[in-house]
């Protein structure tokens, strides 16, 4: 489907803001903003949001190490 490139406006930015906090993929994210995964994706950078929000990893062994066999 093609939108066609058109202004953001607040009341999507603050669903957008609203989307990142809950969780959502980007994809979902595109779909209900009837944008692209691109253009979210650079108006999240326009805003400086990072869809990085995780939760903070469980203390214990440090991210990326395996159990060895």
């Amino acid at each position: 489907m093609k939108y066609g490139k058109r202004p953001w406006e607040p009341e999507e930015e603050k669903q957008l803001r609203e989307m990142v906090e809950a969780g959502k993929t980007i994809t979902i994210m595109a779909l209900k903003l009837k944008r692209t995964v691109t253009a979210v994706r650079g108006r999240l950078g326009i805003l400086k949001v990072s869809l990085r929000k995780v939760a903070p990893r469980p203390k214990g062994k440090p991210a990326g190490q395996s159990r060895r066999a």
